[in-house]
This record gives structure tokens, sequence and C-alpha cells, in this order.
């Protein structure tokens, strides 16, 4: 277990902080606990750190700490993936015998996420970055993968929702708020064939984020954009990480229930229009897809089934705001053709 003592000695250990540091500055440490343990130090005025290991090195979930580790490794030591760091924090250290990484804690900034949930209007040219920064990721950056030993690094495969209706899928419904949700997917003969559609257009050829979503994009105080929290990266279809973005601008408040999909996207059509511009700008759209936006309205209806199925993960009920996410979603699936119209004319 890594504790705030550990933290702070390893810092002292690497050269980032010094004793007289700990005597003379206002130094906060504070313990978190998600698919990692991290210990986020922060100091006014100066370079703020997280400092994160496995909270169980023999579990299969520590593998998220060394995947971390490789991106941001790469960000740093490869110059063709570097062309990624200024939208990453800062690297600093992997301990890889004690599973502990250490990188940049961005003090002075907001999530994505909880800009839109404070009801803060946000400029396309934010939304543009943000595109850029997947765009690059997705073109630039993949080419490393060019190198065999690199693309040994990361899993590969679908997104797990695309399996559902699949003979041999391999997500399992561990509750009966989840099965219920499964059930209301697999009733539907056209969501069934939009899943199919989906996983026929699938290409492993990207490093993908995984968990794009509003929540792990920062806005700094200066404007500027940071990708965070790459736990679950790896080789996929970077139109999956896009959709994620184009879920959270669809449903800004995620403890809400979402408008109805058509106020939605009207709502939301400018900022969806950036964060594409700025990603077909840094990323040439899949050229094997007849029109890559109604797969990118696709998978994001995808994105959405999923939310309400990891809703579910960990409390046996269906949240009030589920429902109409769940519709949202089936919507988008189902029917990506007619969005991608509304998107047409609003542009």
């Amino acid at each position: 277990m890594l504790t705030r003592r550990d933290a702070l000695h390893h810092l002292l250990r690497l050269g980032l902080l010094t004793p007289d540091d700990l005597v003379e500055q206002n130094i906060t440490a504070s313990e978190y606990v998600g698919r990692n343990h991290l210990v986020r130090v922060e100091r006014p005025g100066a370079p703020c750190y997280i400092v994160k290991r496995p909270r169980d090195a023999n579990t299969p979930d520590a593998a998220t700490m060394w995947t971390e580790a490789a991106i941001f490794w790469l960000s740093v030591n490869d110059p063709v993936f570097a062309v990624l760091a200024p939208w990453m924090p800062r690297y600093y250290h992997y301990d890889e015998p004690n599973k502990v990484l250490t990188i940049e804690l961005i003090a002075a900034s907001d999530s994505l996420m909880a800009k839109q949930m404070a009801g803060a209007a946000l400029e396309p040219r934010l939304l543009r970055d943000v595109g850029r920064a997947f765009g690059t990721l997705h073109g630039p950056a993949s080419q490393v993968l060019r190198e065999e030993g690199t693309r040994r690094l990361f899993r590969t495969g679908l997104a797990w929702v695309l399996t559902l209706g699949a003979p041999q899928s391999p997500y399992v419904p561990g509750t009966q708020a989840a099965q219920s949700i499964v059930a209301a997917v697999l009733q539907r003969p056209d969501a069934l064939a939009a899943l199919a559609q989906a996983r026929a257009d699938w290409r492993d050829v990207h490093i993908v984020h995984g968990d794009a979503k509003a929540a792990n994009v920062l806005i700094l105080h200066d404007g500027s954009v940071r990708v965070i929290d790459w736990e679950i990266a790896g080789l996929g279809d970077g139109l999956w990480d896009v959709a994620g973005i184009v879920h959270s601008l669809l449903m800004p408040n995620p403890l809400a229930a979402p408008d109805a999909l058509a106020v939605a996207q009207a709502r939301a059509h400018a900022l969806i229009d950036a964060l594409w511009d700025g990603y077909v700008a840094a990323s040439p759209p899949p050229a094997h897809l007849a029109d890559p936006r109604v797969a990118l309205l696709r998978l994001a209806g995808a994105r959405m089934v999923q939310t309400c199925l990891e809703s579910t993960q960990f409390a046996n009920q269906i949240y009030p705001h589920t429902p109409a996410l769940l519709q949202m979603g089936l919507e988008l699936l189902t029917r990506p053709e007619a969005s991608r119209e509304r998107w047409g004319r609003a542009a």
C-alpha cells in the first residue's frame, strides 16, 4: 500500500523534493484509491506531483499501472510518440521493481466535465484542440506501432460493449440491473445489426486512450489542454476515443437525464464540429468507411450503452437518468444516419 509518507520519501529520492522543501513549504499529500493507489502532492507556486502504484501487484488490474507508465515513457523517450507530449502531463519517473509511477499533477486546471456541469460557455477553439490531441495520438504518435516491439506493449481488441450479441462475448452481466439493460439491447434486431456493423468497421490500427471522456480532459488556466488517466490505453480504433468525447458533449451532466437527442445535437453541434475539425486536421479519417461520421455516431451510441452498463457494476440498481441515456444511446447506435443528417444541416 502506498502511503503519503512513502510518496514523500520517493520524491526525495528522485530529487523532486528536498528536505528544506518539507520544512519550508506548505506541502499537502492526499491519498486516493481507484484502479491504482495514488498520492497527490501539492504545494503552492511550485511543481506538484502524482505518485501511483497498483493496489495489489498480483492482480490483473496491476497491468494498468504498467500500461500508463509505458505511455508516459514513450512521450519523452520516443521521438515519434513525443509529438503527443504537449497534451500530456509531464513524466518524471517509473520505478519498475516497485511499480511506482511519478508524473505531474496539474493543479491549476478544471476538467472539461467540471466546466460543462458548471454551465460554462465553451469555445469551439477548446474542442478543436481536444480533437487535435486525439488526432495526434491516432495519427503521428501511432506511427510508433511500425515497430513490432512497441506494438507488443499494448493489449488489442474490440471495445467490450461492441461484443454484445456476438457468439463469444466476454461480457457477463454481474447484476440484475445489468441483465435488464443487456436484455433491452439484445431484444432489438436493429441494435444487434448496428453492433455487428461496428465490429465490421473496427480496425486495431491506433494507440487509443480507451477512456476518453470529459472527466479525463483537463483545461489549464491558460486555455491549453491535457489528457489524463492513460491506464487502459491499448490498440484499437481511434474513432472510439472521439466517440467518448462526443458522448460527453451530448450529455454534459452525467448525473442528470439527457435532453432528447435532436435537442442535444443542436446545443452541441458547434463543439462537435470543432472537435471533428481538429481531429481530421491531425489524423485523416479512415479510408475504408464511406462516411466516418456515421461510424463515429454509431460508436458514440455504443459508448452510452456501455456507460449504462458500467453504472450497474457495483450497484444493483438503475439510476433515474439511465433509461433516458439508454434511449439516446440506442437511437444513436441504430440510426446514426439520421444524426449525421442533423449534423450536416447544423453545419
